[in-house]
């Protein structure tokens, strides 16, 4: 039981994390009705290149970070919605693949896949092959 402590505490962190950005990018300032609202998941392949974190950045706010195998679900406002990804910048993994800005447009309802592809030289989103 003592063992499953620190990996709990670790999901509810994530969780946390996750909500909290998602929370930023939809906050009441900014909040659509129901209706212009899609959702963007995120995936990475088990068998990425290495086992560092890969940050996403939403509309300019770290909303994850990502680990090789898992994926996440991310409510946005429809339209055009900014995006990025880069290598956790710490330890082995410091100053590595650190991705460029991009954007994708989301119309109201949609769920957009994507998926992290990581290089030799860079990190990026692509469309996920469903």
């Amino acid at each position: 039981m003592n063992s499953l402590v620190p990996v709990l505490a670790a999901l509810t962190l994530a969780a946390t994390a996750v909500f909290a950005a998602s929370e930023a990018i939809m906050s009441p300032a900014r909040q659509p009705t129901p209706d212009a609202i899609g959702e963007l998941l995120i995936s990475r392949d088990e068998n990425a290149l290495n086992a560092c974190d890969i940050d996403l950045y939403v509309q300019n706010e770290l909303v994850a970070q990502i680990a090789p195998g898992q994926s996440v679900s991310i409510p946005v406002p429809a339209g055009e919605v900014a995006l990025r990804v880069a290598q956790k910048g710490s330890g082995y993994c410091a100053g590595q693949y650190a991705g460029s800005p991009q954007s994708t447009i989301i119309q109201p309802g949609e769920v957009r896949h994507l998926h992290i592809v990581q290089s030799q030289h860079e990190v990026f989103l692509a469309p996920a092959a469903d």
